[in-house]
């Protein structure tokens, strides 16, 4: 049995965002996990109408089972693995403001990981079902839609050779289109992740993540703190 915990912190162009969560994992095959996220508005809060410094809260739980592979297995097989999360946001009154249809609601995912140790590199594609809106801090579903549609989410990673513990990459994740009162669009992220040694992993990233509640092109930085045992 395993335990680790997360802090993270993406400073956006109009927005903030927290999140602060653990995961717990059973004989290298169930994880269970919890995370909030304190969404916070600033003054752009004032601007939509809902208060100067407005915080969203949304918090997650999560399964994930491994069905079969592991990641550095020798041969071509990823690691395959399913899982579910449930969420559920604070402010009903406000979610429905803004166009949701509801404050909770799930996601299940598919997920196939691999690392090629001779090119120093790590793949990972997930297919999720989602209706959330902005990964649920902005509620679930809308006027435009309601229903649950595949969405992409892949990431690639280098690890080079010369600096044991750096893995530099890519993500970008699609999202569904569900309000009218402000189009989402995918995220984009350009990360560096460094293991310090086998308890404690720094992560930092550039994010290009859209038009979030009307405000367009919202850039920033992303730091990660993750700690195990």
């Amino acid at each position: 049995m395993g335990m680790a915990f997360h802090y993270s912190y993406v400073s956006l162009t109009n927005y903030t965002d927290q999140n602060v969560g653990a995961v717990m994992g059973f004989y290298d095959r169930v994880e269970i996990s919890y995370a909030h996220n304190f969404f916070r508005t600033g003054s752009t809060g004032r601007k939509l109408g809902i208060g100067h410094g407005y915080q969203f809260d949304l918090d997650t739980g999560g399964i994930k089972v491994r069905l079969f592979g592991h990641v550095l297995d020798k041969t071509l097989l990823p690691q395959v693995a399913v899982g579910a999360m449930y969420k559920h946001d604070g402010d009903a009154k406000v979610i429905h403001a803004v166009g949701s249809k509801h404050t909770d609601g799930a996601d299940v995912y598919i997920a196939a990981t691999k690392l090629f140790p001779k090119l120093g590199l790590l793949v990972d594609t997930t297919m999720r079902l989602t209706k959330g809106n902005q990964w649920g801090i902005l509620g679930f579903g809308g006027d435009r839609n309601d229903n649950y549609y595949p969405q992409f989410e892949g990431s690639l990673g280098y690890l080079p050779s010369f600096i044991p513990g750096l893995v530099v990459g890519v993500e970008y994740r699609t999202k569904p289109r569900n309000q009218n009162f402000t189009p989402e669009s995918n995220w984009f992220d350009v990360y560096a992740s460094y293991f310090v040694n086998k308890h404690l992993n720094i992560t930092a990233a550039y994010v290009s993540l859209g038009t979030i509640a009307t405000y367009r092109n919202q850039t920033g930085a992303y730091v990660s703190l993750q700690t195990g045992f």
